[in-house]
């Protein structure tokens, strides 16, 4: 039955009379109650929208949810109130029929999705791993690693953070989750910034996932190729139009150039200035009682053998399940393992992280078995996991709200709308510019980079043999359809990047310890300058035949100049 929109104003109308006034109260009881009166405001025009016809609201949810984030700079309630607005429009304004929708077509559906569903037990696993690390002294052992190999740097423990991060090739998700996490007190000891090591962990996730050969994202953008063939009719082989798209995935390599910039030239744009000048003030954090060795063993080796096997296990059951034939093993024949394991990837993401979560947990035993009784230890050893389990269970909403927010805008459609744009005329040259900055729009208003290339990646190819008259010139056409599966790419992983709606945002603010709003702000200049020079550098002349070994040649030395146009004290500052 459709409640009428009177009876709801009126029951918002009531709430708002019966909400604490904002005189004589507190500070934290005024932003509360003026918190209230923006997200009732929001739901109640949602309701005057909704049924309306105009294009543009099926942009109105992400505007709603950035809106939140940044005002009340709550990432759960703007993605929630997003998905909900969302539903208010699915559901042309019935309340009862848009609650419905939120938990039937928008809840629900996240635990249908192996993917998903996977993401979920991964991260909450990975959450018991790293506290059974951590309580075991891996971590401690980690940071006097640390100590002697960076001989008391900054620029060296940072540069460790990223080998690190490119050593965790293989998955995205893994890698911010991972690096966040273990490097905190790393950071902390070093005055690093958590806002810092949040960047260093998303950058090192996304983009070195989405140029390996071989990691939880390959056989993905395998499937969007042929994908994109297959609509006008032609079988290819993906990976080799992938290994020729790997030079002008610009966006992926000026990101993790400007990475090095920003180390090596000490270049902190914008707010991360300010949050970074902070940390270095503060005096360098001292060994407290309970980390010391009188109090447990702490070796860098407890943390290393367990990373060691969830690193090691995921391509390793990959290619078992994969392969045709376990032997001989070489690189192409991994590779295709890897690919044809695509379906069993979220089971094997799972697997990994249970058997590493064991390897931590014996690690955590040995540790302490001279020290309690083995009962105890094997209590004390699943009381951690289930701690880190729990610590870990608020970013997980924050990752359904985000689910529930991105099936909201696919299905008011606002990735076909903005993908629409592509179908006007444009000239050849400009047409990988203009995929890219696309790409890049539709992964920032959805917050998903695997969204962005499904949607995008079977309508850029198409569009490209359309420009170059047809399929039957393909030898003249590859170049330009390089150019943009390398911009579909570039642009699903720059808009992920920025996004505050992304899981990988999220998951590497989360495991930093830093809120996901504060992390898009200080990421966002770094992303911009790398997206800036990707499009004029990269993608700009690459429309026209420029080698895009040469624009990569550009590129970098440009990211290392820029920092020369600043003065220290203005990047100090954080003005940009």
């Amino acid at each position: 039955m459709r409640v009428p929109r009177y009876r709801f104003f009126f029951l918002a109308g009531s709430v708002l009379v019966s909400m604490p006034g904002m005189t004589g109260v507190g500070q934290q009881s005024k932003r509360f109650a003026a918190g209230w009166y923006v997200v009732i405001g929001i739901l109640l025009f949602s309701l005057l929208l909704a049924g309306e016809g105009y294009p543009w609201l099926v942009l109105w949810p992400s505007g709603v949810a950035l809106v939140i984030v940044f005002l009340l700079r709550r990432a759960f309630a703007g993605l929630l109130l997003g998905a909900v607005s969302g539903a208010l429009l699915l559901a042309g304004g019935d309340v009862l029929e848009a609650l419905r929708i939120a938990v039937v077509d928008l809840f629900l559906p996240i635990f249908q999705s192996d993917w998903k569903l996977s993401a979920i037990l991964f991260t909450l696993i990975l959450g018991g791993f790293v506290a059974l690390v951590e309580a075991g002294g891996g971590l401690f052992g980690l940071l006097h690693l640390a100590l002697r190999r960076s001989g008391e740097s900054r620029v060296g423990v940072q540069l460790s953070i990223v080998g690190f991060g490119l050593l965790v090739f293989f998955d995205g998700l893994a890698n911010t989750m991972l690096i966040g996490r273990l490097m905190r007190s790393v950071s902390d000891r070093f005055g690093i910034s958590r806002v810092k090591l949040a960047y260093l962990s998303d950058v090192t996730g996304s983009a070195v996932a989405c140029v390996a050969f071989i990691s939880t994202w390959i056989a993905f953008q395998l499937s969007m190729i042929r994908e994109g063939y297959a609509e006008v009719g032609l079988e290819v082989s993906a990976y080799a139009l992938f290994f020729k798209s790997l030079p002008a995935n610009f966006y992926c390599w000026f990101a993790l150039i400007t990475v090095l910039v920003c180390i090596l030239r000490d270049f902190n744009p914008g707010p991360m200035g300010a949050y970074e000048r902070e940390a270095a003030g503060k005096p360098k954090r001292e060994i407290t009682s309970d980390e010391s060795d009188d109090n447990h063993v702490s070796h860098w080796g407890i943390a290393v053998v367990p990373i060691l096997v969830l690193a090691l296990s995921i391509p390793i059951m990959s290619y078992l399940i994969g392969a045709e034939s376990w032997w001989p093993v070489n690189l192409l024949k991994f590779a295709q393992a890897y690919a044809a394991a695509e379906s069993h990837v979220p089971q094997i993401m799972v697997a990994s992280c249970l058997l590493a979560a064991v390897v931590a947990g014996i690690t955590y035993a040995l540790a302490h078995s001279r020290r309690a009784d083995a009962r105890i230890v094997k209590k004390g050893a699943f009381r951690v996991f289930l701690s880190g389990v729990r610590d870990i269970s608020g970013p997980v909403c924050i990752l359904l709200a985000a689910w529930m927010l991105g099936r909201a805008i696919a299905e008011l459609g606002a990735a076909d709308l903005i993908a629409g744009l592509l179908s006007g005329n444009f000239p050849p040259a400009f047409f990988p510019l203009a995929v890219f900055l696309t790409g890049a729009i539709i992964s920032f208003t959805t917050g998903t980079s695997w969204g962005t290339m499904a949607v995008l990646m079977p309508l850029a190819i198409p569009v490209v043999f359309s420009l170059a008259g047809g399929p039957v010139d393909y030898t003249t056409t590859e170049p330009l359809v390089v150019a943009s599966i390398a911009a579909v790419f570039s642009g699903a992983v720059f808009g992920d990047h920025c996004s505050p709606f992304s899981d990988t945002t999220i998951v590497a603010s989360i495991a930093s310890g830093v809120e996901p709003v504060d992390h898009v702000r200080t990421q966002l200049p770094f992303a911009l300058l790398a997206a800036l020079v990707a499009g004029i550098v990269g993608f700009l002349p690459l429309g026209f035949g420029v080698s895009p070994f040469l624009s990569l040649s550009a590129g970098a030395v440009l990211l290392f100049i820029i920092p020369c146009f600043f003065s220290r004290r203005l990047a100090s500052r954080g003005e940009f």
